[in-house]
């Protein structure tokens, strides 16, 4: 996580010289003299915590506070005075601030405090996550039992339909007009029908193997299934490690969650592009298996970014809206971690995370990977 600062403080010099002790310590500090300033800079680029000089030339450090938190209730804020009081303590923390300093001060005593505001936008980032997880996994439940309610009834309709449509392409001349209406009408119902076994695949709680198996052959096989298939056009590269990697996970939810991941390349680049692939064990506090899709497409949108984990969300003009969905599904029930975004090259990238046991290599260090 980057620590992002912002001094509020009239004395340059005291700001600069606080911004470059700051920096030796892993703080990136941006500087406003004055409210205007501030307010200028926290619209053009996100800043967790401001420390405010209480007494600036032409304003008042707590009622500027105090304007911040309207504006930016997340924002922590310590205010720092060399006037120190109950009363300018009380006023500070009434006005929304975290902390309180009192001038002068040693560089191991801002730290204690800025440590502890940082802990807090960490807490508070992590409820975030935990909240939209808990909303989407919600949202997939509701959909799951939506889905179970109707799928089999539809599928069992669908049956009689390609049966009889079948008879009727079977028993028309070939020389009759209808002939290929029929067989139109047959591909359509065989289309719902591989739809309907989607709706029912994701109504279905994924089920953990107790068995680990080696995640290698999966990505392998689907790997060069689809690239003699649905993405012939493409180039796809397939980059996976020398050694077994082992994970609880069923074989066949790992290549469906490829086909997904595969398919929305190919949609993304046209059918002509370049897609690669890549297993590897990382370290995040435990062994995981991660698994790597980019494409070279142009990416995901701001607005198709923030909803495209969404049950039924979809660009596509003939989407279903349920690949990515079924993919989070997987790693959220497998104790995993699934995210999308954009690669630094240009393109989609999708990462996925699952819980895996230690293979004889030392594990890549990747758990500090932003998306």
């Amino acid at each position: 996580m980057t620590r992002r600062l912002l001094i509020l403080d009239d004395d340059s010099d005291f700001a600069v010289s606080t911004s470059r002790a700051l920096a030796l310590e892993g703080v990136e500090c941006r500087i406003a003299p004055d409210g205007a300033s501030a307010f200028a800079l926290l619209e053009a680029e996100p800043v967790e915590v401001v420390l405010i000089d209480i007494r600036l030339r032409h304003e008042d450090g707590t009622e500027l506070a105090a304007r911040l938190h309207a504006r930016h209730p997340g924002l922590v804020m310590v205010i720092m005075t060399a006037y120190a009081s109950v009363d300018s303590a009380v006023a500070a923390l009434k006005a929304g601030a975290y902390d309180y300093l009192r001038k002068p001060f040693f560089l191991d005593e801002l730290m204690g405090a800025l440590e502890r505001c940082f802990q807090l936008v960490e807490l508070r980032a992590a409820k975030a996550r935990a909240e939209r997880e808990l909303a989407l996994m919600r949202q997939i439940e509701a959909t799951s039992q939506l889905a179970a309610g109707l799928s089999h009834d539809f599928k069992n309709m669908l049956a009689v339909i390609r049966a009889n449509l079948a008879v009727i392409a079977e028993r028309l001349p070939a020389q009759d007009g209808l002939k290929p209406y029929a067989g139109d009408a047959l591909d359509a119902a065989v289309t719902a029908g591989d739809l309907v076994t989607r709706l029912m695949g994701f109504a279905r709680q994924p089920a953990l193997s107790p068995e680990p198996r080696d995640l290698r052959l999966p990505v392998r096989t689907t790997a060069s299934m689809l690239a003699r298939t649905l993405c012939a056009g493409m180039r796809i590269e397939c980059d996976l490690p020398d050694h077994p990697l082992l994970a609880p996970v069923d074989a066949g939810q790992i290549g469906t969650a490829l086909v997904n991941l595969l398919i929305n390349a190919r949609d993304a680049t046209e059918g002509r592009g370049r897609a690669r692939i890549a297993l590897r064990h990382v370290w995040r506090g435990g062994d995981y298996a991660r698994l790597t899709v980019e494409d070279d497409g142009p990416g995901f949108d701001a607005g198709g970014l923030d909803h495209a984990l969404e049950p039924l969300f979809t660009t596509k003009p003939e989407g279903t809206g349920l690949g990515l969905s079924m993919i989070q599904q997987l790693a959220l029930v497998s104790g995993g971690d699934f995210r999308i975004g954009n690669a630094e090259a240009g393109g989609a990238r999708a990462v996925l995370d699952l819980p895996c046991l230690r293979p004889g290599p030392a594990p890549d260090q990747g758990s500090g990977e932003n998306m």
